[in-house]
């Protein structure tokens, strides 16, 4: 479902660019799935339950398909801005349902390696979607809607033919995980952490996907070259979010994601100051290995404590808000410095005040004896 996403984002933006939409009209077209994204993931995990998922998981795919072929027929804004609509909201169906059936179908002790190909299979979609967008935009839009046809019934079949686990069989729906010995407990203000983590995460990729496409077209690069630095970002992202199953000491402790998170501002910093095209094959290659770890503590934080539907839930209202948030203070800042490479630079600066937000969350004044960092 990232393939077919992605695919129709990439897609839609850099017909925006060809078209010479304004940054405010792309701003927009990025912004309104994550609008209804938002709203729509909200209410949804107050309504999914292990019982339910499959169902609304397969219903939720096929609209996503009908509402992408829309937004890849269409050339006027107004139309796509709907089809991207429609897309928040169906995707927002899918992807609750999608994590709530994915807990359901994992033994107890199964949901650190769960949420590992889980990150690793929707990140290289991601990255998929872009590049394959990218080398068959060439063909017109007939060539991508049959793609997105394909794709969407491959995934129907896929859902519909899987054996399910019995429901009366304890999941990881219903038992946290713990880590092996030597490693620190699992600790319920990480749910907070991983809200945190999720919504800086989107709030400095989410310009990245939206206006560097759109930059790109308009400064007369092809589609293709145009989407290899993000398939690169989602290809490194993908790889290090699988890598993290065999890291669990790193969980649950603060360093390993205050190191991760000022590197990624430096790399932000150095797009910034130096916006070449061989410097953001570099640095989005980077920033991978920091999505890869932040999206994988996100989900883990958030569906191994607790109300794990409603934690859910939140992380994915977080990912609209970010996404806006991230998209239009962004729009914003680029227009008032007549700089688009200065969209780097808010970026760098918001993962510097998250990891400062993270620490006087996740960690009491007072230190416990066996304190690790």
């Amino acid at each position: 479902m990232d393939w077919l996403l992605f695919l129709t984002n990439f897609a839609v933006l850099y017909r925006a660019g060809e078209l010479h939409f304004t940054l405010n009209q792309c701003a927009w077209l990025g912004g309104i799935w994550s609008l209804f994204y938002m709203l729509t993931s909200l209410a949804v995990g107050f309504v999914i339950s292990r019982q339910n998922a499959r169902l609304i998981l397969m219903f939720s795919a096929a609209l996503t398909v009908l509402s992408a072929v829309l937004c890849l027929v269409a050339v006027k804004f107004q139309p796509l801005l709907l089809g991207m609509a429609l897309m928040g909201i169906f995707t927002a169906f899918f992807f609750n349902s999608f994590q709530a059936y994915m807990r359901g179908e994992s033994a107890p002790g199964g949901l650190m390696k769960t949420v590992g190909i889980y990150t690793l299979s929707w990140s290289m979609g991601s990255g998929l979607g872009f590049i394959s967008s990218g080398f068959f935009y060439r063909y017109g839009s007939g060539m991508l809607t049959a793609l997105s046809l394909l794709v969407g019934f491959i995934i129907i079949l896929t859902v519909a033919r899987h054996q399910r686990r019995p429901f009366e069989q304890i999941s990881s729906e219903e038992q946290s995980e713990p880590g092996p010995d030597g490693t620190r407990p699992v600790n319920a203000r990480y749910v907070w952490v991983g809200w945190i983590i999720i919504f800086t995460g989107m709030f400095v990729q989410k310009p990245l996907t939206t206006f560097f496409p759109t930059i790109c077209a308009a400064d007369g690069i092809n589609s293709f070259t145009a989407s290899l630095p993000l398939f690169l970002v989602f290809a490194v992202q993908a790889l290090f979010g699988f890598f993290m199953v065999r890291w669990r000491q790193a969980l649950y402790r603060r360093f390993p994601f205050a190191a991760m998170q000022v590197l990624a501002a430096v790399l932000f910093f150095a797009v910034w100051i130096r916006p070449t095209l061989a410097v953001s094959f570099l640095a989005f290659s980077l920033l991978g290995i920091y999505f890869g770890f932040a999206y994988f503590c996100s989900v883990y934080y958030s569906s191994n404590s607790g109300n794990r539907v409603f934690n859910v839930g939140i992380n994915e209202f977080l990912v609209g808000t970010a996404s806006l948030l991230g998209l239009f203070i962004s729009e914003w800042w680029m227009r008032f410095t007549a700089d688009s490479a200065s969209m780097y630079a808010v970026c760098g600066f918001i993962m510097i005040i998250s990891v400062i937000v993270q620490f006087l969350i996740a960690f009491p004044k007072s230190r416990p004896k066996n304190f690790r960092i």
